[in-house]
C-alpha cells in the first residue's frame, strides 16, 4: 500500500484535531501567507534573542511570489491559518516553507499541513521529501524527526539545486544562529541492496541481441518530463525538443554538451522494479528505457543500436560512463545508487550508458532494437 494512501488532499480535507480544512490554496488566500510566516518571528527571538535587520526578521516572500515557482501550495482555514509551500525540484520534493499562526499553534495543524503535503507530493510521483532547518531548535528538526524526516549523512550527495539552497542560506548567515541540516523524508519505499541482489537474475535474463523499446522521454526544461508516443532521433540535436544541448557538460574543456552523451538509455526492468510505479519511471531523467541486456560485456563501446527496422534511426553506444548520482539517491534511494556504482553495477551498466545518434529516425515505445556489435579486434 502507498503512504498515506487513504486520504487524498486534492479537495478539502477536514483535520479532526484543528476543525480547519487543508486544501491547495486559492488565488484570494496567496495575499495571506507573508503576515502568516511573519508572524512566527517572535517565536524565534524569544530562543535567538532581538532579530531587527537579520535575515530570519525579513519580510516573508508573499503568496504570488511562492505560487509562480513549480510545486504547490496547501493552506488551512478560511481565512487561512496556517501554509506549506512545496517546490517541486530536478528530483524531488522540497518543502520550502511551513508556517502556522501562534493564535493556533499547538493544536495539530502543523502536523496536519505536513502529512497532507507528503502525501500531495506522493500522488505527484515524488519519492521524498526534503527540507533544510535548524538542528537544535525544538520545533525545527526534532519536529521534523518525529514525522520522519532524517538528517542528510555527510557523505550523502547534493544536487545542484540542494548546494544552491545551501549556499545562499550561508550568504544570508542563517548559520549564525546554529547548525542548519539538510532532511529527508522517504515518501515510496526505496529498494534494498538486498532486493536488488535477488533481482539480479531477472536483469541478467534480458535479450542480448534483440530488445525492444519501452518509452521515449523528452526533458523540455529542468525537472519537467513529456512521455512521448513518438520521438525524433536528430544527428545533431539528439531527442528533438530534448534540452541535451542546454545542459552542457563538465566533461568538456569549455563546458558545452558532450556529443557522446546525446542520449541516455538505461534498462527498463531496473528502472520498473525500483520506480514500482510505471508514472515515476521517467523520473530517472533518462532518455530512453530498453529492455536488452546493456551491459559492458554484451554492448562494447561503438556497439549500434538499430530502432525500428533496418530503415530506422541508429544509436551508437560510446565511452562515456553513465553514474549515479544525487538525484538518483533522491528518486530511488541511497542504497540503489551504491549499487548500480558498485561491483555488481557497473559491469551491467544498471545506471545506463551514453549514446548518440548516427542516424536520424523517428522512435516509438514497442520498437524492436537490433544490436549490431563492433568487429572484435584481429590479433595480430
Amino acid at each position: 500500500m502507498q503512504p498515506h494512501a487513504g486520504r487524498i488532499y486534492s479537495g478539502a480535507v477536514t483535520d479532526r484535531a484543528t476543525r480547519h480544512d487543508v486544501r491547495p490554496a486559492r488565488a484570494r488566500d496567496l495575499p495571506l501567507l507573508a503576515a502568516i510566516e511573519d508572524s512566527g518571528v517572535p517565536m524565534f527571538e524569544a530562543v535567538l534573542g532581538d532579530l531587527a535587520g537579520d535575515p530570519l526578521s525579513s519580510p516573508a516572500p508573499s503568496g504570488a511570489e511562492r505560487d509562480a515557482e513549480p510545486g504547490f501550495i496547501l493552506v488551512a482555514g478560511d481565512p487561512v491559518v496556517g501554509f506549506a509551500h512545496v517546490r517541486f525540484l530536478e528530483s524531488h520534493a522540497h518543502l520550502q516553507q511551513i508556517s502556522v499562526h501562534p493564535d493556533h499553534g499547538r493544536r495539530g495543524l502543523g502536523a496536519a499541513l505536513l502529512e497532507a503535503a507528503a502525501e500531495r507530493a506522493t500522488l505527484k510521483g515524488h519519492g521524498s521529501l526534503t527540507l533544510t532547518t535548524y538542528a537544535d531548535l525544538p520545533w525545527n528538526a526534532p519536529w521534523y524527526a518525529r514525522h520522519g524526516f532524517v538528517e542528510f549523512a555527510d557523505d550523502d550527495p547534493r544536487t545542484a539545486t540542494q548546494l544552491e539552497i545551501s549556499a545562499e542560506e550561508e550568504r544570508l548567515g542563517l548559520q549564525e544562529h546554529g547548525r542548519r541540516v539538510w532532511m529527508r523524508r522517504v515518501l515510496w519505499p526505496h529498494r534494498t541492496t538486498a532486493d536488488l541482489t535477488a533481482f539480479l537474475p531477472v536483469l541478467d535474463a534480458a535479450p542480448r541481441d534483440v530488445g525492444v523499446l519501452r518509452a521515449v522521454i523528452r526533458r523540455p526544461g529542468t525537472g519537467e518530463r513529456e512521455v512521448l508516443e513518438v520521438g525524433q532521433l536528430d544527428v545533431v540535436d539528439g531527442l528533438v525538443g530534448d534540452t541535451w544541448a542546454a545542459r552542457g557538460s563538465r566533461r568538456t574543456p569549455d563546458g558545452s554538451a558532450h556529443p557522446d552523451m546525446q542520449l541516455n538509455v538505461m534498462s527498463h526492468r531496473l528502472v520498473e522494479f525500483l520506480a514500482q510505479d510505471p508514472a515515476r519511471e521517467q523520473l530517472a531523467g533518462d532518455q530512453m528505457f530498453i529492455d536488452l541486456d546493456l551491459s559492458h560485456e554484451n554492448l562494447p563501446a561503438w556497439s549500434e543500436l538499430h530502432i525500428g527496422g533496418p530503415e530506422g534511426a541508429v544509436v551508437v553506444v560510446t565511452e562515456q560512463p553513465h553514474n549515479g548520482c544525487g538525484k538518483f539517491i533522491a528518486r530511488f534511494g541511497k542504497d540503489a545508487m551504491t549499487f548500480v556504482n558498485g561491483p555488481e553495477g557497473k559491469p551491467r551498466r544498471l545506471r545506463g550508458l551514453c549514446a548518440k545518434v548516427v542516424r536520424p529516425g523517428p522512435v516509438r515505445p514497442g520498437d524492436e532494437v537490433v544490436v549490431v556489435r563492433p568487429p572484435a579486434p584481429v590479433a595480430t
